[in-house]
């Protein structure tokens, strides 16, 4: 064989070697990441649910199979700025937005399950050096306050969001300030929303119900954290929130199908604006499988029922049980056939 041929075939080898290496790093990152989704998964526990094996339920004389295709995070939107600066335990903010979202790998169904700051659920407290001091009933959104760095914060938020939904595994969570989404509207080159109430922000911004707008990182802000002072003010908060979040969405998502460097370039802008425990395998993991996702479709929003009272000293929702079971059924099983 000829001298150049022979290098040919060496270099050949070569480049077929690093590829096959790459696509077995990614293979296994992906592997890697799916399991650390689903290292704690679990049955829910309810009275009313009684478990037949490790993959059956039964609720209301149905079976049940847990779906191991889905995947869950927790997000948090936190009212203070510089999010991974430890501030101390009580002074770290609260928890201003709290979801849980999840996406089942094998349909790509997305399912948004908006939770009210003001649920009432029992919280664990913790003493300034960081020692457990049991739990109380409290508002959800206090319990990020419990902690003295970004990760013991927002996994105590975790914790009372998993107890709140029958103790169905949520390990992974996403914790970002407010201005963080106020750059990544910026980015995308605004939003456009139709305005659902009359607002006066500060005394010097207003939004009129119906008003078309389109709306940069300040204006969104505005509109996304804007409370009233009566007890259906942050419902109607919520659904701003759902109404922009469905929005954002829709734009980022179609951004970066349309040009994949967009996804490295908003993760390095907002990096310093978020803190998560996600890892890069489950980043990958995750890339994989929304790659064919159509943002431009309509999120599944899920509903919790309750009622609203006023408290001694803030508003309290008080979240129905029954609600809570269905629709942790209806997003993390399958019936059985």
């Amino acid at each position: 064989m000829k001298k150049g041929k022979k290098i040919a075939i060496i270099i050949l080898a070569i480049l077929l070697a690093l590829i096959l290496a790459l696509v077995g790093t990614f293979f296994i990152l992906t592997y890697i990441g799916k399991s650390q989704f689903h290292k704690e998964d679990t049955h829910i526990s309810a009275s009313a649910v009684e478990i037949e094996d490790e993959n059956t339920i039964t609720y209301n004389d149905k079976k049940y199979i847990l779906n191991k295709n889905i995947v869950s995070v927790l997000v948090m939107g936190i009212d203070r700025d510089n999010v991974n600066q430890n501030l101390g335990s009580g002074n770290n903010g609260q928890a201003d937005v709290i979801f849980v979202a999840t996406i089942d790998t094998k349909t790509k169904k997305t399912c948004i399950i908006p939770i009210s700051r003001e649920t009432m659920v029992d919280v664990n407290l913790y003493t300034d050096d960081g020692k457990y001091a049991g739990t109380q009933k409290e508002q959800l959104c206090l319990a990020y306050a419990y902690g003295n760095t970004t990760e013991a914060c927002s996994k105590n938020v975790m914790t009372s969001v998993k107890r709140l939904l029958c103790g169905i595994n949520i390990s992974s969570y996403v914790t970002i300030e407010l201005d963080g989404v106020n750059k990544l509207t910026d980015m995308v080159g605004g939003v456009e929303v139709t305005c659902l109430e009359n607002m006066k922000v500060g005394g010097t911004l207003s939004f009129y119900e119906g008003q078309k707008l389109n709306l940069n990182g300040e204006t969104a802000q505005s509109y996304i954290q804007y409370r009233g002072d009566d007890t259906e003010a942050n419902n109607r908060r919520m659904q701003r929130q759902k109404q922009f979040l469905s929005a954002l969405i829709n734009k980022t998502g179609n951004a970066v199908l349309n040009d994949f460097s967009n996804l490295t370039k908003y993760y390095n802008t907002l990096s310093p604006y978020f803190s998560t425990n996600v890892s890069f395998a489950q980043i990958t993991y995750l890339a994989q499988n929304c790659l064919t996702v159509n943002f431009g479709d309509a999120l599944d929003y899920k509903t919790i029922d309750g009622t609203l009272t006023q408290g001694e000293k803030w508003v309290e929702f008080s979240a129905d049980e029954e609600s809570i079971l269905q629709m942790v059924i209806d997003v993390f099983y399958t019936p059985k056939e």
